[in-house]
């Protein structure tokens, strides 16, 4: 049956490998680490992972950072093909097409280590005021749930803001949280904790631009190799190179 499968993704992978022959694709990504960003290794293990896959399909794909909000304004107005990462929302299908399942985020609240903060629900948090990044999607029920938000430009300024007790959670990405106190911030690895259970597991996508003609040839290409990773192991062992 594998063998079955993997001549199935072959052939798709052949099919569009003569429309793709030459097509140079303008991506549009934020800095995201440890996920992805500029100056890491590979551009970190999710660009690795999409480029390897845009490779594979036979397109030249050059990444572009950019802050988030302007990444995504941008590539809605096709000034970019794609953007990566992006969480589904059906509204979002206005303006994109989405890739098959990337690795997902683990979204969970970070405090100061000592505050009396629990969480089973949002209802426990009405009395604080969380940070979250201006431009990002929402776990399911958050803004129906009328709590207090204070945005930020990234991850790295919420966290900032939590140390000096500007504000009382920041919803973050658990690994994305733990790499930056890591890496910006080590001393404050024992003042910041998080609160189980997770938020919400969020799934992340590659999203190509309606406005670009050939989107959705880019997107059975790009489909196809990614399947293709993981039949190979590909994907896997990008994941554990990087120490995932």
């Amino acid at each position: 049956m594998r063998q079955l499968f993997c001549i199935a993704v072959a052939l798709v992978l052949t099919a569009t490998s003569a429309v793709a022959e030459g097509r140079k694709l303008d991506i549009a990504a934020t800095e995201y680490p440890p996920f992805y960003g500029e100056e890491m290794e590979g551009q970190g293990f999710m660009s690795e992972i999409i480029l390897e896959a845009f490779d594979r399909a036979g397109y030249q794909a050059d990444v572009k950072f950019m802050p988030w909000k302007r990444a995504l304004e941008t590539t809605k107005k096709g000034k970019h093909d794609g953007l990566y990462t992006v969480w589904y929302r059906p509204e979002r299908e206005e303006w994109f097409v989405y890739s098959d399942a990337l690795p997902a985020n683990e979204l969970v609240f970070f405090k100061r280590k000592g505050d009396d903060i629990s969480f089973s629900g949002y209802e426990d948090l009405k009395p604080y005021t969380i940070a979250v990044v201006r431009g990002y999607a929402a776990p399911p029920g958050f803004e129906e749930a009328g709590l207090t938000t204070a945005e930020g430009k990234d991850d790295e300024e919420n966290l900032r803001k939590l140390r000096k007790g500007r504000v009382d959670l920041a919803l973050i990405d658990r690994i994305v949280a733990q790499h930056t106190i890591n890496r910006v911030m080590p001393d404050a690895a024992e003042q910041l904790v998080w609160l189980e259970p997770p938020v919400h597991v969020e799934v992340q996508y590659l999203v190509l631009s309606k406005a670009a003609d050939d989107h959705q040839a880019i997107l059975a290409a790009f489909n196809g190799a990614l399947a293709e990773m993981r039949a190979d192991g590909t994907l896997v062992g990008i994941m554990a190179k990087h120490g995932f």
